[in-house]
């Protein structure tokens, strides 16, 4: 299989293949399993006119996201939610934005990294355990200017967040993910050569395991603490060396090649977005289909000019590459969410009806960083969430965190999160209404 074939859509053969009954978990264990977790990140905002749908017997999506119409009955469309860590935080508009908008925490200076866990994370950490990854970064995006004001890259270059000062920056290259999913971190070497170097990865732990753990007995207890973080990260490599399986999933012989053109490498994660969930490699995973402050000029879809630049529009023909950029944006997100609705799950249904699909931008209007209107859309997953085609406003009365909060609860997963006791991030402390079934 070469990298055409991959790019024209990897799984088709896949696809066609029977769903094996020994992998099909009864009806019982699979409602009692939790769906999967896709976050997709939209830089520079979006202009709310061009995004969000008209609600009233159902959502009607305006012109520029019209490609996102197929699953209006799917979805469900959130207006005016208000990321108030990103007013909070001194720093530059998109690194705040970029780098609160999952984690729902103030930064108070631009000292070091300080943020906080994000949603995506604490979901890995409560249902990414049976899988070989728990969670997985991928971004279709290069490193470019990381903002104003001494902010750190990190804050444009990452949506998920291990902890405070940990950022989890996405793999940028859909052949280096390629290989990590499915040829089990053998550097691409296959055959004996391959045997050879995964041998010789387990030796490796195997000996690490044996020193830490001796060295365990002598410490104290913070010391412990931090081992035992440390033999975490240890048996999650030692998941990842494992070879890629999966239920009813043949692996794919080859992968995406290199170097791809832009529109190429986003469609060629969207692929690896599909394979990885069907292939059950994790169950929860973030993509960012560039970073924040993108100065990417969309020039193949005639949008020519910085995307930032744009969503600063100073003329009409500017703000015309706008809106075809955020149109492609738009049809981007129906690719993959068509790729996940035709794939059938081991667990019954297909990944789309087992997989809560969060579709997030940086901010709403990117002219003047409107953080205090913020329009996520929520896909899939609809025996969690009210994704049948409704509509929740809140006109900039509700947190963002609230969501994150109310999505929490619908995995079932309690605690507090944030700081001062919310449940999430700063200001985290209701579970609003309407979201969950």
């Amino acid at each position: 299989m070469n990298r055409r074939h991959f790019l024209r859509g990897l799984g088709a053969a896949t696809l066609a293949l029977p769903m094996l009954e020994a992998f099909r978990p009864g009806r019982a264990e699979a409602a009692a399993t939790a769906p999967r977790l896709l976050v997709y990140y939209l830089p520079n905002g979006r202009r709310p006119e061009w995004w969000v749908p008209s609600a009233g017997g159902g959502l009607t999506f305006p012109g520029p996201a019209a490609a996102l119409q197929p699953f209006a009955g799917r979805a469900l469309s959130l207006v005016g939610l208000d990321n108030t860590a990103a007013r909070q935080s001194p720093g530059a508009a998109h690194a705040m934005g970029t780098a609160t908008v999952m984690t729902g925490t103030t930064i108070p200076d631009l000292g070091g990294l300080q943020n906080s866990i994000s949603l995506d994370q604490i979901v890995a950490n409560h249902h990414g355990q049976t899988t070989r990854f728990a969670s997985l970064q991928w971004s279709a995006g290069e490193p470019g200017p990381c903002d104003v004001g001494g902010a750190s890259c990190a804050y444009t270059q990452s949506i998920s967040w291990a902890d405070v000062g940990s950022p989890l920056i996405p793999t940028i290259d859909p052949a280096a993910a390629f290989d990590r999913l499915f040829r089990s971190s053998t550097d691409g070497l296959s055959g004996a050569e391959g045997e050879l170097r995964q041998r010789s990865l387990g030796s490796v732990l195997d000996s690490v395991l044996d020193d830490a753990t001796a060295l365990q007995k002598r410490l104290g207890a913070a010391d412990r603490e931090r081992l035992d973080e440390y033999f975490t990260a240890l048996e999650e490599l030692e998941k990842s060396l494992a070879p890629a399986s999966g239920p009813a999933c043949e692996v794919p012989s080859d992968g995406p090649g290199g170097p791809l053109s832009y529109p190429d490498r986003v469609r060629a994660f969207h692929e690896l977005i599909r394979l990885a969930f069907q292939c059950d490699q994790t169950r929860v995973l973030s993509f960012m289909i560039e970073f924040g402050l993108s100065g990417r000029s969309h020039d193949f879809i005639d949008a020519a000019g910085g995307h930032h630049a744009l969503s600063h529009f100073g003329t009409a023909e500017q703000q015309t590459r706008l809106q075809r950029l955020e149109t492609w944006h738009a049809e981007q997100i129906a690719h993959l969410l068509d790729l996940l609705v035709n794939t059938e799950d081991a667990a019954g249904g297909t990944l789309l009806d087992n997989t809560l699909v969060l579709v997030i931008p940086s901010m709403g209007a990117g002219s003047n960083h409107d953080h205090a209107q913020n329009c996520p859309l929520l896909f899939g997953a609809q025996e969690l969430v009210a994704t049948t085609g409704g509509q929740l406003g809140y006109g900039g009365a509700k947190s963002l965190a609230n969501l994150h909060a109310t999505l929490l609860a619908g995995f079932g997963i309690p605690g507090t999160f944030g700081a001062t006791g919310a449940i999430f991030g700063d200001d985290g402390n209701e579970v609003l209404p309407g979201i969950l079934v």
